[in-house]
């Protein structure tokens, strides 16, 4: 076909050439056949990168084939659970932590300045599987421990339990774990809210850290509810000399712990709007002398009354509700929490027969707590709280019992996980013992 336009192509010059009149320089044979030649160069020339361009454009049809193949392949990966994980034992185990070193400047007693590194604690979880883990927390408070009464550390084991997920949505732990009831108990990391220390309410009506050996069950149930339901050991009551009866001593902290009598804790949760949390809890024990038992080779002393008699079955009923909400750079926080305990309590005497349970059958405590994130790194709150551990008499060592407390201050996050904090608290306490001071705080998490 070339052959034949070149023809054509030299019939034409041929022609105009022959009609041309106003031509002065004809070109000769040699001169046309040299023409042809050039221009059937340059049409072979068109030919081989039009072939290249067919070739090409095949190669990217099948590239594009080929790279469609791999993706669905990666997508059949993805959709298999646990594919793209790191298997080895590094890849399943996550080493982390946190702590705090805090200054209090007379606000646990009128004299008291205190630097302290009130806490350091160690996180290690490993994932034996899809659906079975394994979580731990060690803790070291305040420093170091030793038998000087100038150390007041402890070493303490906060967490250790296996979880499995028996079913989507669901899950069951055992071993030692926190209590699901209230805010802090579970989630008290220090860059994770406002103030240097804990609130009142949730240190001495919920006693966080309220760690406990048991096991729990927890799951989703859809439109935005949760369940918790645990089983666990429960509080000890003992006279002792004079704090053992408070909610917070009364801790057993799964060293050796009495289970005559049982602890049960139910939670159900609601976070179906964003931003929003409500929250509602009970716990029920049977009896918080446990039985009556004395274990002196743990220092238990057991519960007596006034005139030295053993005392037992004093029953204990726990309620807690909360709610958060965080909308742009506004939040608030509320919580309520009250104990019922049988009024049998009344009559407990510490170890020299003096009275040590009048008005303990009540206890309450409450706070509101806005908040207002002024940037990114700051944040700024004010929370006033109301705690009464002997709400349930108005009469000798339970006269006046009530303490309010107002603090306001503010937290400068340096980096997600690390914050200096500021406050200054103003305490109204009924027996006129009021604290006014400030704290200082530095917090991180890793």
């Amino acid at each position: 076909m070339i052959r034949t336009i070149s023809t054509v192509i030299g019939s034409f010059y041929i022609i105009a050439s022959a009609t041309s009149f106003a031509a002065e320089n004809v070109p000769s044979i040699e001169e046309l056949w040299s023409i042809v030649q050039s221009q059937q160069a340059e049409l072979e020339q068109l030919k081989q990168e039009l072939e290249r361009s067919r070739s090409q454009t095949q190669t990217v049809e099948v590239r594009m084939l080929e790279n469609s193949q791999r993706i669905e392949a990666v997508g059949e990966v993805i959709d298999q659970p646990g594919r793209l994980r790191g298997n080895s034992w590094a890849d399943r185990t996550t080493i982390g932590g946190y702590g705090e070193m805090l200054y209090n400047n007379e606000t646990s007693s009128s004299s008291t300045k205190e630097l302290d590194v009130q806490r350091f604690v160690l996180f290690a979880s490993h994932r034996f599987s899809e659906n079975l883990r394994f979580f731990s927390e060690l803790e070291i408070e305040h420093s170091f421990i030793n038998d000087d009464a100038r150390s007041p550390g402890a070493v303490e084991l906060e967490q250790a339990y296996i979880e499995w997920d028996y079913a989507p949505n669901h899950s069951v732990l055992a071993g030692m774990h926190l209590v699901p009831m209230g805010i802090i108990n579970e989630t008290h990391e220090p860059n994770t809210f406002y103030g240097v220390e804990r609130n009142r309410v949730e240190s001495r009506i919920i006693p966080s850290t309220y760690r406990v050996n048991g096991i729990k069950f927890a799951g989703q149930l859809g439109s935005g509810f949760s369940y918790d339901l645990d089983i666990h050991e429960g509080l000890f009551f003992e006279s002792g000399n004079g704090g053992e009866l408070s909610i917070r001593d009364s801790r057993q902290s799964g060293a050796r712990a009495e289970m005559d009598s049982p602890a049960y804790t139910g939670r159900l949760r609601y976070t179906g709007i964003p931003g929003l949390e409500l929250g509602i809890s009970m716990q029920y024990q049977g009896d918080m002398t446990q039985d009556g038992s004395t274990r002196g080779n743990i220092g238990r002393d057991g519960v007596i009354d006034m005139q030295g008699n053993p005392v037992s079955d004093i029953s204990g009923l726990l309620s807690e509700a909360h709610v958060t909400y965080r909308t742009g750079p506004w939040g608030f926080t509320a919580l309520y929490a009250g104990w019922d305990i049988d009024n049998k309590i009344e009559n407990v005497a510490n170890n020299d027969l003096s009275n040590n349970g009048l008005g303990r059958n009540k206890q309450y405590g409450y706070y509101l707590q806005p908040s207002y994130q002024i940037n990114s790194k700051l944040g700024s709150f004010l929370r006033l709280e109301r705690t009464n551990e002997r709400a349930g008499s108005n009469s000798g060592a339970a006269k006046n019992s009530a303490t309010n407390r107002t603090v306001v201050g503010l937290n400068y996050w340096l980096a997600d996980n690390v914050v200096l904090k500021f406050d200054y608290q103003f305490e109204d306490d009924d027996k006129d013992r009021d604290i006014d001071g400030f704290n200082l705080g530095l917090g991180w998490q890793f």
